[in-house]
């Protein structure tokens, strides 16, 4: 295991409006606002989802789509910078509930759109965090 402290530098508050992307959206504000690192948490609905496992066997990400309004449960993640592209990543997961209370989860993909509202929370630190390709399952990760 690889660890290190940290402090919070400030907290920033989201909310996504009706039609605009999650991801888009996060990765857009911190560009602007220039947050490097922090911590992620969400709640809220969207229109429809695309939630994505990773499968190890393939090193790829398959898709799941989910074509109806449904609960953002719980979204947590992260966001950090490529440590070759200094493109920003946002790594993030995310549970969806469906009207019959059924659950469903995996890798937040783009095309999240908001149905009603979504509430966010960024935690952002002081440490700039970056990511690198690991060789054995070719997938940016954190550089601790």
């Amino acid at each position: 295991m690889k660890s290190f402290r940290d402090n919070i530098k400030q907290i920033h508050f989201l909310k996504l409006e009706k039609g605009e992307d999650i991801l888009e959206s996060i990765i857009s504000y911190c560009k602007e606002v220039n947050i490097n690192s922090g911590a992620i948490v969400g709640i809220g609905a969207v229109k429809k989802a695309s939630l994505g496992y990773y499968d190890l066997k393939s090193k790829s990400y398959l898709t799941n789509d989910f074509d109806f309004n449904a609960e953002i449960i719980n979204c947590i993640g992260n966001i950090a910078i490529n440590e070759q592209t200094k493109e920003y990543i946002a790594h993030i997961h995310m549970t969806i509930g469906d009207d019959k209370g059924r659950t469903y989860g995996g890798h937040l993909l783009p095309n999240n759109p908001i149905s009603v509202t979504g509430e966010f929370i960024i935690f952002e630190t002081t440490t700039k965090l970056s990511r690198k390709i690991e060789n054995e399952f070719q997938l940016l990760l954190l550089d601790l």
